[in-house]
C-alpha cells in the first residue's frame, strides 16, 4: 500500500513531516493546503506533482487521499481533524490535538467508528531519552513508579504569533509547553489513568508583548496529577519565569535560558534526565542512560509510525485514547486553577 497524504497547514513539525513522508517508499505527498505561497514553496522545494490549495476543504473534496497531516493553529485542529475523519481519512495532527477533552473525545469516537488512525504529534515520545527511559521502566528496572517531576521553563519568551497568547484561540503555556512536559513524564510512566488534578495558572508577563497584541492566556502553570495506580506527577511550565537555573550570566550580567527536566522515581531506582539511578543498600548508583541504539530522528520515527499504523491497521504509539486522557489532565488543570481546588477526572 502506498499511502496518499494531504497536508493541511505546515506549522510546527508538519513542515518537516511533509518532506519526510515525500521521501518514504510507502507514502507520497500528493496535495497541500496552505494560504502562504512562500511557505508552500519552501516546504515543497524538490517535491514534485503536489496539488496546491488555499482552502483545505477544497483539497479534501477534490483529491483522492488516504490520510492528512495537520499543522494549523491550535483552535483549528479539531474542525480540520473532524472534516478529515468524516471523509474517511487517517489523521496526524499537531499538538495539542484539540482545544479541550470534549473535542478530543468526539474525534476519538469518530476514528473508532470509522476504524481510522487518529494520531497526535508528540515527537518527544520518539526521542532516544524517553524511549530508553520507558524501556527501562517497562522492564521493571525501576520497580514500581510512584513519583515524577517534569518541567519546561523559559526565562523570557513572547511569541511573534499573537494567537499563542490568546486564551480564546487555544493559547497559553499549558497547552503549548505543558502538554509536552506532562506527556514526557506520563509516557515514560506507562500512561497510567489520571484521577485528579490540582493546579494554578498565571498570567504575569503581558508587558513583554507588543501593545497591540492580545495577551490573555497563561504564561506559567504548575500543579500535581494523581493517577489510579497511586503515583503522582508534579509539573511546572513557563514562558517567562524569574530563574537563572544556575546558568552563568553573560557580560551584561543577564541570564536568558530555557530548560527541560524529566525525573521519574520508583521503588528500585530512578531516572533524572539522561541519568539512570540504581538504588543500593549504601545509596544510589549513577549511570548514563544508554540511548546509543535509539538515535534516529524523532520526527522521522513519528512520521514512519503514522504510516505503519495505517498500513498495518494498528494503533500508533500516540493513540487517540491517550490524547483524550492528556486533554483531560490539561482541562482539569485549567478548571482547578479557576475554582481553587482539586478537580477529579471521571
Amino acid at each position: 500500500m502506498n499511502v496518499r497524504v494531504g497536508i493541511i497547514g505546515i506549522g510546527g513539525t508538519i513542515s518537516s513531516t511533509t518532506r519526510i513522508l515525500a521521501g518514504e517508499e510507502s507514502s507520497e505527498v500528493v496535495a497541500l493546503a496552505d494560504p502562504d505561497p512562500a511557505r508552500r514553496d519552501s516546504v515543497l522545494e524538490g517535491i514534485n506533482d503536489v496539488q496546491i490549495f488555499d482552502d483545505y476543504l477544497k483539497m479534501l473534496d477534490g483529491v483522492d487521499l488516504d490520510a492528512v497531516c495537520i499543522g494549523l493553529p491550535t483552535w483549528l485542529h479539531a474542525p480540520a481533524s473532524q472534516a478529515a475523519l468524516e471523509r474517511g481519512l487517517h489523521v496526524l495532527c499537531e499538538k495539542p490535538p484539540t482545544n479541550n477533552a470534549v473535542e478530543m473525545v468526539k474525534l476519538a469516537q469518530l476514528a473508532e467508528e470509522k476504524k481510522l488512525v487518529c494520531m497526535f504529534v508528540r515527537q518527544s515520545r520518539f526521542s532516544p531519552r524517553l524511549m530508553a527511559g520507558r524501556q527501562r521502566i517497562q522492564g521493571g528496572e525501576l520497580g514500581d513508579i510512584y513519583y515524577a517531576d517534569t518541567r519546561w521553563i523559559r526565562t523570557r519568551w513572547c511569541s511573534g504569533r499573537g494567537w499563542r497568547h490568546d486564551k480564546e484561540k487555544g493559547g497559553g503555556v499549558l497547552l503549548d509547553l505543558g502538554i509536552h512536559a506532562i506527556d514526557n513524564a506520563w509516557f515514560m510512566m506507562g500512561c497510567p489513568q489520571p484521577t485528579e488534578v490540582s493546579a494554578e495558572l498565571y498570567c504575569h508577563f503581558s508587558g513583554l508583548a507588543p501593545a497591540d497584541q492580545i495577551y490573555t492566556a497563561d504564561d506559567a502553570a504548575c500543579g500535581q496529577v494523581r493517577f489510579k495506580n497511586g503515583s503522582v506527577l508534579h509539573f511546572a511550565v513557563a514562558f517567562s519565569l524569574n530563574t537563572a537555573n544556575e546558568e552563568t550570566p553573560d557580560e551584561e550580567n543577564i541570564v536568558r535560558t530555557e530548560f527541560q527536566d524529566v525525573k521519574i522515581y520508583g521503588t528500585l531506582g530512578g531516572i533524572e534526565n539522561d541519568r539512570l539511578l540504581i538504588g543500593t543498600p549504601n545509596g544510589v548508583e549513577v549511570k548514563l542512560l544508554n540511548t546509543a541504539e535509539l538515535s534516529a530522528d524523532p520526527i522521522t520515527l513519528q512520521s514512519q509510525e503514522f504510516i505503519r499504523a495505517i498500513i498495518e491497521k494498528d494503533q500508533p504509539l500516540n493513540p487517540a485514547a491517550e490524547a483524550v486522557m492528556l486533554m483531560q489532565m490539561l482541562d482539569s488543570a485549567m478548571e482547578s486553577s479557576r475554582i481553587g481546588k482539586a478537580v477529579p477526572i471521571t
